[in-house]
């Protein structure tokens, strides 16, 4: 039988928002913790660089069709996220995913 809450308790939402807080830190973490499992393996390094190969972050978007301008900056603009996540999760396994590239290129 499930507790109900009692709706006179001034620190209810306080305690609901610190938990709800406290659960998404949680998650950001373990998304984080993936991140640095992936960049620590060479074949991790090589799934993230054709990622960002394929969303054209070394590269410019531009065309002079807007239609697929437009289709490729947003494509690109995937690749700068997953840019800033990989930053934020292992800046030197980031480091080593360039260098690799650029060791393919």
């Amino acid at each position: 039988m499930a507790i109900s809450a009692d709706p006179t308790d001034p620190n209810r939402y306080e305690r609901e928002a610190e938990a709800e807080d406290a659960e998404a830190r949680e998650i950001r973490r373990k998304e984080l913790e993936d991140l640095r499992w992936l960049l620590g393996h060479p074949q991790g390094r090589r799934i993230a660089l054709r990622l960002l190969d394929e969303t054209g972050v070394f590269r410019s978007s531009f065309n002079h069709s807007g239609s697929l301008m437009a289709f490729n900056e947003g494509k690109r603009n995937v690749g700068l996220w997953l840019t800033a996540e990989l930053m934020e999760s292992n800046a030197d396994g980031y480091l080593k995913v360039l260098k690799e590239h650029k060791a393919k290129a």
